[in-house]
């Protein structure tokens, strides 16, 4: 039986990360961590601060 096995032909590519992120070369950015959102606040903009009608009653 010749089964082609997944991790037999292939030398080892998934043991190497990225030739990229050096010893001295900063981490690369996989994942965009540092601010996924601008401002939670911008959605919030429909409301001209308190209810203008109820509260004003």
């Amino acid at each position: 039986m010749t089964v082609h096995d997944p991790l037999g032909p292939q030398p080892e590519p998934a043991d190497q990360p990225l030739p990229g992120p050096g010893p001295g070369e900063p981490p690369t950015p996989l994942v965009p961590d540092p601010s996924p959102m601008p401002d939670p606040t911008p959605a919030d903009p429909p409301s001209p601060g308190p209810a203008p009608g109820p509260a004003i009653s």
